[in-house]
C-alpha cells in the first residue's frame, strides 16, 4: 500500500519513528536543563541513568515509536489527506495539525480532569506539535527523506545540547543552588509532615519524636521503622552550598547526614533513602 505514488505506509513509518526518536531526545535535552533550575528535593533527585539501562530504553522507545507511528502518526496523515480532499479538493499541509489538535483534544480533555486548564491546554498543545511533525515529514513523498531527517535532526538537537549546556553559564538559565544557612536557621523543631518532629537546641541537643528510619533488606527492599530519643547534632558549614550537612547523634535514630535544599524562603533537610539506584528522600521542613 502506498500514498501518494512514491512513498509507501514501511518507508513513512521509519520517518516516523526517526522523528519521534529525535523529539525523545530534543525533550530529554530541554528536561535536564529544566531540572538544573528545580530546588531540590524534587522527585528526579537523585536519580541518574545507568549504562545497562540504555539498551533496554533504545527497545522500549523503539516499540513504543513504532505503536505511535501506526497508530497516531500514519492515521493523521491518512486522514487528513481524506478530508483534505474532501472538503477543500486538495490535499493541504495545514489539514495535519487539525486533525492531530482533533484527535488529541480528547486527551486533553481528560489531563483537565487531574490538572489545571491551562497546564492541560500546554500539554495538548506539545502533543499537537509533537504528532504534527512526524506526520508533515511522512507527507513528503520524496527519495532520501529519512537520511535527511536524520542529518538535519541531528543538528538540529546537537544544537539544542550545546545552547542547553551554555545556558547556565551565560545567564541564560539560572541554576539551582541550595540557600547558604547559619547553624542559629536550624535551631527550632522541623517535621517531615507524618507525624514526626526533630527539635535542634542552640546548646547543639536534639530530641526526636516519631521519627522515621530506612534501611534496605537482602532483596533491596526499603524497611520502614521508627524512633524516638535524644542526642546531639552539629552543622558542617561549607562555602560550598551544596556541601552543607547536618549531622545528628541520636541512638536509636540511625540517620545518615541531612542536606540542605529547598529555598530561602522554605528550607528543606533531606536525605536519600533506599535503593541507591531509585533512591527516595525523607525530608524535614521547619515548622511554623
Amino acid at each position: 500500500m502506498t500514498v501518494g505514488q512514491e512513498r509507501s505506509y514501511g518507508a513513512m513509518a521509519l520517518v516516523s519513528m526517526l522523528v519521534l526518536f529525535l523529539e525523545a531526545v530534543l525533550a530529554l535535552v530541554v528536561g535536564v536543563v529544566h531540572f538544573e533550575t528545580l530546588p531540590v528535593p524534587n522527585p528526579w533527585s537523585g536519580f541518574t541513568l545507568g549504562p545497562l539501562t540504555l539498551p533496554f530504553l533504545l527497545v522500549a522507545g523503539a516499540v513504543v515509536g513504532a505503536a505511535v507511528s501506526w497508530l497516531l502518526v500514519l492515521p493523521t496523515v491518512w486522514l487528513s489527506d481524506v478530508l483534505g480532499r474532501r472538503l477543500s479538493g486538495r490535499a493541504a499541509w495545514w489539514w495535519v495539525p487539525l486533525v492531530a489538535a482533533a484527535g488529541l483534544a480528547p486527551v486533553g480533555g481528560y489531563a483537565a480532569l487531574g490538572a489545571s486548564p491551562l497546564t492541560a491546554l500546554g500539554w495538548w498543545l506539545v502533543g499537537t506539535a509533537a504528532l504534527t511533525v512526524p506526520a508533515l515529514l511522512c507527507r513528503v513523498g520524496r527519495r532520501g527523506m529519512f537520511g535527511s531527517v536524520a542529518l538535519w535532526g541531528t543538528l538540529v538537537v546537537l544544537s539544542a545540547a550545546t545552547v542547553g549546556a551554555a545556558a547556565p553559564h551565560t545567564g541564560l538559565v539560572e541554576r539551582y543552588r541550595p540557600p547558604v544557612l547559619t547553624r542559629d536557621a536550624l535551631v527550632g523543631t522541623w517535621t517531615d509532615g507524618g507525624g514526626g518532629t526533630v527539635t535542634f537546641a542552640a546548646d547543639g541537643a536534639v530530641s526526636v519524636s516519631g521519627g522515621t528510619t530506612h534501611s534496605l533488606d537482602t532483596d533491596f527492599a526499603v524497611i520502614v521503622g521508627k524512633c524516638a530519643g535524644a542526642g546531639t547534632w552539629t552543622f558542617e558549614a561549607a562555602r560550598d552550598a551544596w556541601a552543607q550537612k547536618v549531622h545528628t547523634a541520636v541512638e536509636d535514630c540511625a540517620w545518615d547526614p541531612w542536606y540542605v535544599g529547598g529555598t530561602r524562603g522554605r528550607v528543606v533537610l533531606y536525605q536519600y533513602v533506599g535503593d541507591p539506584d531509585s533512591p527516595d528522600v525523607h525530608a524535614l521542613t521547619k515548622a511554623p
